[in-house]
């Protein structure tokens, strides 16, 4: 059976190393907030070219995670203290960094307080 891949409740600031883009917080996969602080400056693709909506944010996300059945993925669940995959949290303990580019989410109570913990 294919994995949920659907924020279903998050709260965070996405950057771009220090630089704060986005203020957002969804609750039961519906965007309650998104306050722009950067003036769509530095957005992720999805963001600058199609505009802040779950929809966009959840396919930000969904491109920055592993796929189900590709190799090691098991191994990398395991690694990251995950016995099954739940999407939220594989973000949260992540801080939504892909080590591909330099987006990242900080999180109110968890997690990397800066771009340079994640390195």
């Amino acid at each position: 059976m294919a994995e949920l891949r659907l924020i279903q409740n998050m709260q965070g600031i996405l950057y771009y190393l220090d630089t704060p883009l986005l203020d957002f917080a969804i609750r039961d996969r519906e965007l309650i907030k998104a306050k722009d602080l950067s003036c769509g400056k530095l957005y992720p693709w999805e963001l600058a070219m199609y505009g802040v909506s779950y929809g966009n944010i959840n396919a930000f996300f969904q491109r920055r995670t592993m796929k189900e059945g590709c190799m090691l993925y098991r191994e990398h669940l395991e690694a990251i203290g995950m016995e099954k995959f739940d999407f939220d949290r594989y973000i949260m303990l992540n801080n939504g960094n892909n080590h591909l580019d330099n987006y990242w989410v900080k999180f109110e109570n968890f997690g990397a307080r800066c771009f340079e913990e994640l390195l």
